[in-house]
């Protein structure tokens, strides 16, 4: 590590350092002025990389990890530094994505062609945010900057066999008009997909728009986003042979051919910004939002009946953020107010008991500070405090703090520190007859040491350590009623490392590494004695605390990417994704009543991708490539169960694109 210190304090300034990020401060800042670990993806990149998806953008970068079904359509989520997916919060221009249900944000429900920007925050900002926090923030902007009008088209048809070159259809339409100081952006696209397994399909719509008035010293704006698709769930995929038989409600691809979901995402937001003087500015934002999930789906009872049943998730979410900055020539000093209200109405519908309907509400305000002060030329420092009051939980304290030096002018030295949590969802507190009212948040500290510099103005390099511990997590168990409930009862630890590298090596050669390491332990509650006497009704069921390697959690990853700019307007792509085994934990009741736990793995993977591109016009741009071009056999999910085959992610997969754009 001293070596790659020593690398790093020469050199001169890059002008990534320079430039400004709102994510981790939620208002214009330099990035080289901010504490904790940011990384931005701007719409170059992923044009480039000529992705399909979001997920092989947010995996080239450091300490991001995706969970994927595999499937068109299915749910994907993120996670940032080994902390889960509901520890993770994932805003869309500002607004949160993440769900009350399950606390999860779907990446599925925003359409690639949209993204302008991402600001990646990894760092501890639950001082700045509040809840679910706890692994970082990731800020998916679609607004763009327009001086002239622009209209874009994509057309982009993708399979896994040549046979069949139609199998999936991708097509988005953008119209963005700048009238003086008022800029319309208009995006729509159209998805479709017979996916590669029974009952894969896919049907989506998206929609994105925004409207932005600037003046001397204010901005109005307004942003909606609408996500509608239809697609089916197949399952796990079984393991059929001489001893394994075909799934009851599927075949030899599929666990299940009747589940489906449909989901619907409608997000509003207004914002006002007023610049009162020259110092004093003052930000405003309201928020609404409504999301529904219909999911149905077929399965065996215990007595051997075909059950179906059918759940109609329904949250509507409506808050406001304002805030106001002061800013003076050594002190930066920033008030924040949040406050927001979520409902959820729920009805099971089942063909085996009456339906089942319930209601729930809750309303968090937040205040929060943070204090910025130039303490020498070199030296700068921020303290931020936050207190929540969930109507549900109760209040909670949030500190954090952050120092930034300058050990060269193109070197810095961060430090950060802070304390996060992350709130019960409304399934944990509210499931019926199971859920747990008294639950308290999960909570924890983070620490960070992080190095940025510049060999050269065209190199970048940055070197970040960190310290992770989340108490009180949340599990399913038996309470002293034997009734499955979520409990406060486990603990996770996370050290690691994360390297990130830039180098543009000339005007037609560019290179970006990146890699994880993570230390993960899980200490949680696990049953190892469960006796049930049918004839006395009782039972008897003993946990034990016991310490294990994280599940899900890989222990390396690694990122690269190169691209080259050829003759005749030619341009090649060529990434790659290493990632390393998960495990995750199974209860075993062979032994019954004393239970023990079996370990199922996810081998490691190797995925590269290639794109050729050609610029036909001015305006014209025709692509094609190939998405894991080694057919690597792989998984991001665990199954159900030891004995099927988990979500298997696609094969190598061939696409065609062809783009038209007015403004290039």
């Amino acid at each position: 590590m001293s070596l790659l210190l020593a690398f790093m304090l020469i050199g001169q300034q890059l002008y990534e350092l320079e430039e400004v990020v709102v994510t981790a401060n939620r208002y214009p800042v330099l990035l080289q002025d901010v504490a904790v670990a940011v990384i931005v993806i701007e719409r170059e990149a992923i044009e480039n990389k000529s992705a399909l998806g979001l997920v092989e953008i947010l995996n080239d970068a450091a300490g991001i990890d995706l969970k994927d079904y595999g499937t068109p359509g299915g749910v994907t989520s993120v996670s940032l530094r080994g902390i889960s997916s509901n520890g993770t919060l994932v805003l869309i221009n500002g607004q949160p994505l993440n769900t009350v249900t399950n606390g999860m944000a779907d990446l599925g429900a925003i359409d690639i062609n949209t993204v302008e920007r991402i600001e990646i925050v990894k760092g501890p900002v639950a001082s700045i945010y509040g809840a679910n926090a706890m692994g970082g923030v990731v800020n998916i902007i679609t607004i763009r900057k327009l001086s002239r009008p622009a209209i874009a088209g994509q057309f982009t048809p993708s399979a896994m066999t040549l046979d069949d070159p139609l199998n999936t259809k991708d097509l988005s339409a953008q119209l963005g008009v700048p009238v003086r100081s008022t800029q319309l952006d208009l995006t729509g696209n159209y998805k479709n997909s017979q996916g590669y397994r029974s009952n894969s399909d896919l049907t989506q719509y998206h929609l994105t728009g925004s409207i932005t008035n600037t003046g001397q010293r204010s901005t109005l704006g307004a942003s909606l986003l609408y996500s509608e698709r239809e697609y089916g769930i197949p399952g796990p995929m079984p393991w059929v042979d001489s001893l394994h038989p075909v799934p009851q409600f599927g075949d030899s691809t599929a666990t299940s051919l009747f589940d489906r979901e449909e989901d619907r995402v409608l997000m509003a937001n207004l914002k006002a910004e007023l610049q009162i003087t020259d110092n004093i500015k003052w930000y405003n934002k309201f928020l609404a939002d409504r999301k529904r999930t219909i999911f149905s789906t077929t399965y065996e009872g215990w007595l051997g009946d075909t059950i179906s049943e059918e759940y109609d998730y329904l949250t509507h979410m409506i808050g406001l953020n304002t805030m106001l900055t002061v800013r003076a020539e050594k002190v930066n000093i920033t008030i924040g107010f949040d406050a927001r209200y979520d409902t959820l109405q729920t009805t099971m519908y089942s063909t085996q008991s009456t339906d089942t309907a319930w209601h729930a509400g809750s309303r968090n305000i937040g205040v929060w500070t943070e204090i910025g002060l130039r303490l020498s030329p070199a030296i700068s420092g921020t303290s931020s405090l936050r207190y929540d009051h969930n109507s549900d939980f109760g209040g909670f304290l949030s500190p954090g703090i952050g120092i930034v030096t300058a050990l060269s002018p193109a070197s810095w030295l961060k430090l950060s520190a802070g304390k996060t949590f992350r709130a019960p969802t409304f399934n944990d507190l509210y499931w019926p007859q199971s859920g747990n009212p008294g639950l308290k948040p999960e909570h924890g500290w983070a620490y960070e040491i992080r190095a940025e510099s510049s060999l050269r103005p065209d190199l970048f390099a940055a070197l970040s350590v960190f310290l992770r511990r989340v108490m009180d997590r949340i599990a399913w168990l038996p309470d002293q009623d034997n009734l499955w409930r979520p409990q406060n009862v486990n603990y996770q630890s996370i050290r690691g490392l994360d390297l990130e590298l830039k180098h543009q090596v000339n005007d037609l050669v560019e290179y970006k590494f990146a890699c994880t390491y993570l230390n993960a332990r899980q200490r949680n509650d696990e049953i190892v004695y469960d006796y049930y006497d049918w004839t006395a009704d009782t039972s008897l069921t003993i946990a034990e605390e016991i310490e294990r390697p994280a599940a899900f959690t890989p222990r390396y990853s690694a990122s690269s990417s190169v691209n080259l700019k050829l003759p005749s307007d030619f341009g090649l792509n060529i990434s790659g994704q290493y990632t390393t085994e998960r495990i995750n934990y199974y209860a075993n009741y062979d032994a019954y009543p004393y239970v023990s736990m079996d370990t199922k793995t996810l081998a490691a993977y190797l995925v590269l991708n290639a794109a050729l591109s050609k610029e036909l016009s001015r305006h014209v741009r025709l692509t094609a490539g190939i998405k894991n071009l080694l057919d690597t056999r792989y998984a991001l999910q665990f199954g159900n169960t030891l004995l099927d085959l988990n979500y298997p992610m696609p094969g190598r997969t061939y696409f065609l694109r062809l783009s038209l754009n007015s403004s290039e």
